[in-house]
C-alpha cells in the first residue's frame, strides 16, 4: 500500500477537523494535561480499520509534529499474516504466531496474538522501520513452572535474560531498556508465550495500534487484558468498532452491554484512562445507485455508539460525520478515498480521517484549557 506524504494531504484538504464531543469524560483533565505537557500516549484498539495502521499512523505523525517523537508503542508478539504496524519489521525462524479470531480458546492478553516457540534455538527479531532511539520496553510474557528464560540480544549487544517471576502461565510484564532491533531466542519448546511488545518513551506522543481484521468487540472476552492495561495506563484510549458487527446484523442491545462492560473495565484497570468512541463508518453492502445500500444495522449501531457514550460519560467522535455524513461513501469511492468494496478506504482516506482526528484530539485540549 503507497503511502501519500502527509504534508501533502494537509495541502489537498480542508483543515477542519469534526469535534470530538464530550459526555463528560471524567479524565479530560488529565488527558487534556498529557498533551499540554508533550507526555501523550494513545492506544487504538479496533478491526480492519485499525489493523491496517494507516489511519493511525496519520494521527501518529500529526500528533508528533505537534508533541514531539514518542516512544514507538505496542508491536505484534511476531508478524502476523494480513496485519500491518507502519513502524516495525520482523524476523521470524522457529516461532509460531496465532490470533485469538482463529482461536479464540487460547489464554491471550491484550491485544489477542501469540508467539509460542516451536523448538529449542528458535529465534525472533523486532525490528524499527525508522532510526529510533533506545526504548523503555515492556514485554508480555507467560512461562509454566520448568520453563527457562529467554535470551535477548539487542542492537548495541546487551544481553537480557527474559523471564517470567511467577510461573504459573499468568501473563507477567517484564521491563527493560533497549536498542532495536532485538533479537530472542528460546531455550526449550515449552508452554512459553509472548503476547506483544510495548516501545515506549518518558515525553512525545505515541499512538498504538491494536486492530484484527474482522474483529468485533466481543473478541475483548477472549482475552486476560486487564492486567496488562493497569501496566501500561495509557491517557487516551480509542474503541474503533462496529463495522462488523452491522454487518452481521448483532442484536444491538446484547452489543451495547458489551461496550458498557468494556467501559467499566477500563475505568477499573486503569482509573487515570480517559476513553473515547469513534462510531462506525459508513459503509455499504451494495454499491450500486446514487448512495449505495448500507448493512441494515448500522444506522441504529451507530446510534446506539452515540447513546452508550451520553450515558457512560466519553468522549465520542463521529465518523460518519467526518466523511460529510450519509450518502457519502459513493463520494469518497470516487474520490479516489475509499475502495470498492464500499468498506474500506485507501491510504489517502486513511491518512485524511488521522489527521483529522488528530487534530480534534488537540481542539479538545485547547477548548478544555485548565
Amino acid at each position: 500500500m503507497k503511502l501519500l506524504p502527509l504534508l501533502m494531504l494537509a495541502c489537498s484538504f480542508s483543515i477542519y477537523a469534526t469535534p470530538i464531543e464530550n459526555f463528560g469524560e471524567p479524565q479530560t483533565i488529565a488527558l487534556v494535561s498529557a498533551i499540554q505537557n508533550k507526555k501523550l500516549h494513545v492506544i487504538q484498539l479496533g478491526d480492519s480499520h485499525t489493523a491496517a495502521d494507516v489511519m493511525t499512523d496519520a494521527m501518529r505523525t500529526y500528533l508528533q509534529q505537534q508533541l514531539g517523537q514518542g516512544g514507538l508503542g505496542w508491536s505484534m508478539p511476531l508478524y502476523i499474516s494480513g496485519q500491518r504496524l507502519s513502524q516495525y519489521g520482523y524476523d521470524n525462524i522457529g516461532w509460531q504466531a496465532t490470533s485469538s479470531r482463529t482461536q479464540p480458546t487460547g489464554n491471550y492478553t491484550l491485544g489477542g496474538f501469540l508467539a509460542t516457540p516451536q523448538y529449542a534455538g528458535a529465534t525472533l527479531t523486532i525490528k524499527s522501520r525508522q532510526t529510533a532511539p533506545s526504548q523503555n520496553m515492556v514485554v508480555s510474557l507467560r512461562q509454566g513452572k520448568n520453563d527457562q528464560p529467554l535470551q535477548l540480544i539487542d542492537a548495541n549487544q546487551q544481553r537480557i535474560q527474559l523471564s517470567a517471576p511467577i510461573k504459573n502461565n499468568t501473563w507477567q510484564f517484564i521491563k527493560f531498556k533497549a536498542q532495536l532491533p532485538i533479537t530472542v531466542q528460546a531455550q526449550q519448546d515449552t508452554q512459553t508465550a509472548i503476547g506483544g511488545w510495548w516501545a515506549l518513551q518518558p515525553t512525545g506522543a505515541t499512538v498504538s495500534a491494536l486492530g484484527i481484521n474482522g474483529a468485533e468487540l466481543s473478541y475483548w472476552q477472549r482475552w486476560q487484558w486487564q492486567k496488562e492495561f493497569s501496566e501500561i495506563s495509557p491517557q487516551l484510549v480509542i474503541l474503533a468498532y462496529g463495522t462488523n458487527e452491522a454487518y452481521n446484523n448483532h442484536d444491538i442491545s446484547t452489543a451495547q452491554n458489551a461496550l458498557i462492560d468494556t467501559i467499566n473495565q477500563i475505568r477499573i484497570a486503569s482509573p487515570h484512562t480517559a476513553i473515547l468512541i469513534l462510531s462506525a463508518p459508513e459503509s455499504l453492502k451494495n454499491t450500486r445507485g446514487d448512495c449505495g445500500t448500507r448493512p441494515t444495522s448500522l444506522s441504529a449501531f451507530q446510534q446506539m455508539q452515540q447513546q452508550t457514550a451520553q450515558q457512560m460519560h466519553t468522549l465520542f467522535w463521529d465518523w460518519q460525520d467526518a466523511m460529510g455524513g450519509t450518502c457519502t461513501m459513493k463520494t469518497w469511492m470516487n474520490n479516489g478515498l475509499a475502495r470498492q468494496d464500499g468498506i474500506h478506504f485507501t491510504a489517502a482516506g486513511y491518512q485524511k480521517l488521522g489527521q483529522n482526528l488528530a487534530q480534534a484530539l488537540l481542539e479538545l485540549s485547547r477548548k478544555n484549557d485548565f
